[in-house]
Formats: C-alpha cells, structure tokens, sequence
C-alpha cells in the first residue's frame, strides 16, 4: 500500500504548532531559572512560530487561482513570504540570542532549578525531531533516485524546506542547551550558559543565511537542475516522431511547480492535425512523467542547419 504523500500545509503546520509548546514551555522555565540558554530556546520557539505562520500564510495565498493580472497563478508568492521568514529568523531573534548570551557570558549571573530546564529541553528535542521527521519525509517524497541532499540542495519545495531548517535548528538548540547546562552542573560556571546562548544564535542566523540565499535564487527564476532537465530531455525524445529537443527551458513558479519551454524537431511530411496531436502527446508525456511540470509549452522548430541548406 503506497504511503500517504504528506501535504505542505501539514509540514508547516506541525512546525507552528511544536513551535508555540516551545515559547510557552521555555520562556517559563527561563525565568524560573535565569537560564540564557532557556531564554534562546524560547526565542528560538518564537523564531519557529512566527516564520511558521509567515509561511502558512504564504501557502495558502500561493494556491490562489490564476485571474486575468497573474496568468501563471500565485505559486512565487511563498517564496516572498520564505524571504520574510528568513529575515525575521536572522535579525529578530537570531541576533537576540547573540545579545543575551553575550551578556550572560561577559557578566554571570546565577541559574537556578537547572534539573528543570534539563526537563523542558528533553520534551523539546523529541517534539522538534518529530516535527523535523515530517519535513525530512514531506522533503524525500517525489525524490526519485535522487539523494536527499542534493533534493535538499536543488528542491523548489520552499516552505518544506524552510520548516525543515526550523525544525533541524530547534533540534540542534535543544542539543545545545543540554550540553551547555550538563557543563554548568558540572562545573558551576554560569558563563557556560551564555555560551549556550550565543552558539544557539549563531546558529539560528546561519540558517538563515543560507534560507535567504536559497529563496533569492528561486525569486530571480532559478529552474530545474540537471537532472530534471535530463528526464525530460529524454521522455520528450521518447515520443514517436520527435527528431530531437533543440531547446529547453524551464522556471518555478512555485513549490514544485516547474514551468516547461520545449522546442523540439519533427520528423518530416508531417500534415497540421498529426503536429497537433503530437504535441499534445509530448505534454502528456513530459506532465506524467515529471510531476512537477505544471506548465508546458511545446514550440515546433527547425534545426539552424537545415535553415541554412535551404
């Protein structure tokens, strides 16, 4: 029985939601404790919540209908709103984990109940790995033969990704605050703290960094990679009749929406009802083949070559 595909609001929201259980859970504790590390875990939280609901409202406004102003729909719309996401990841609460642990870390001062942060840190590692599972299966999905870095690395799936890097940053903070407070318990160093809270910082702003380098790629018209191209390269050649692609080209215009440009080379003699036929067969072809394309457009064309024989 083939497995479920999981949908992109389901991803986004299980992230908002793991990430609300986390502001409330670790802004408690954090001042319970005094703990700088708590206090990054909470504006991590707040960090996830508030990109989480930023790209929620991206998807739902991306899967809009195309009208007589957006021909091509709304698809690009979420990677807008991922840029946004981004943005408030690395200056809202980024560089606020920065400020606080560097303040904790220049002048200490006492933690208390850290037992209690130990607590709340191991109930947010398992529910942001179980909101990072989801963004790793919602991200593998569709994925072919292809390994999941490289999917990671070339996917359209913005909003996916983005709460993929969410969730793998709260993992990896929760990582972080168990470390630096098992080093505290164990030595007494309060500046152990705040050098949780600066690592869970920096760590928060290079991821993104990397998100705002992905989203601008995909907002100036990044297309497929090559292997996409291959694939439809080939199943368009595939097809009876066709010579040859002479040319492909290709744009997102929206989470896993691939725009298709294909000029292609007929065989000869061909009359207008078997072209037209034919290229009707090379969008179905191409469309069931890569689910991706969402729009394809087949252009008949000759070869230069021949152009000039004539």
């Amino acid at each position: 029985m083939a497995k479920k595909r999981l949908s992109d609001t389901r991803v986004v929201l299980t992230s908002t939601v793991v990430s609300v259980f986390d502001v409330s859970f670790n802004a408690l504790v954090a001042i319970v404790t005094g703990s700088t590390v708590m206090l990054s875990q909470a504006l991590q939280g707040l960090s996830d919540m508030m990109t989480g609901i930023v790209l929620f409202v991206g998807v739902k406004r991306s899967k809009r209908r195309p009208d007589p102003q957006f021909q091509f729909g709304y698809g690009r719309e979420v990677f807008f709103w991922a840029m946004i996401a981004g943005i408030i990841m690395f200056g809202g609460t980024g560089l606020a984990s920065v400020y606080f642990g560097y303040q904790q870390f220049t002048r200490p001062e006492p933690v208390d109940n850290v037992w209690l942060a130990f607590l709340v840190l191991a109930f947010g590692f398992c529910t942001n790995a179980y909101a990072l599972s989801l963004s790793f299966r919602r991200l593998r999905q569709g994925g072919g033969t292809e390994g999941w870095l490289r999917r990671l690395r070339r996917s359209s799936l913005i909003e996916t990704k983005a709460t993929f890097l969410l969730d793998s940053i709260g993992t990896t903070a929760t990582g972080i605050g168990i470390i630096a407070l098992l080093l505290f318990a164990l030595t007494g160093d309060s500046r152990l703290d705040g050098a949780g809270g600066l690592a869970i910082g920096m760590t928060m702003m290079f991821a993104a960094i990397l998100l705002i380098l992905d989203v601008r790629g995909l907002i100036v018209g990044r297309g497929a990679g090559q292997t996409t191209s291959k694939r439809i390269i080939d199943v368009a050649e595939s097809v009876t009749n066709v010579r040859s692609v002479l040319d492909l080209r290709t744009m997102y215009l929206g989470s896993d929406k691939l725009l298709v440009i294909l000029e292609v080379h007929l065989e000869d003699g061909l009359d207008t009802d078997t072209i037209e036929e034919l290229i009707d067969t090379i969008k179905r072809t191409v469309t069931i083949a890569v689910p991706s394309v969402h729009r394809i457009q087949v252009e008949v064309e000759t070869p230069d070559e021949e152009l000039s024989d004539v």
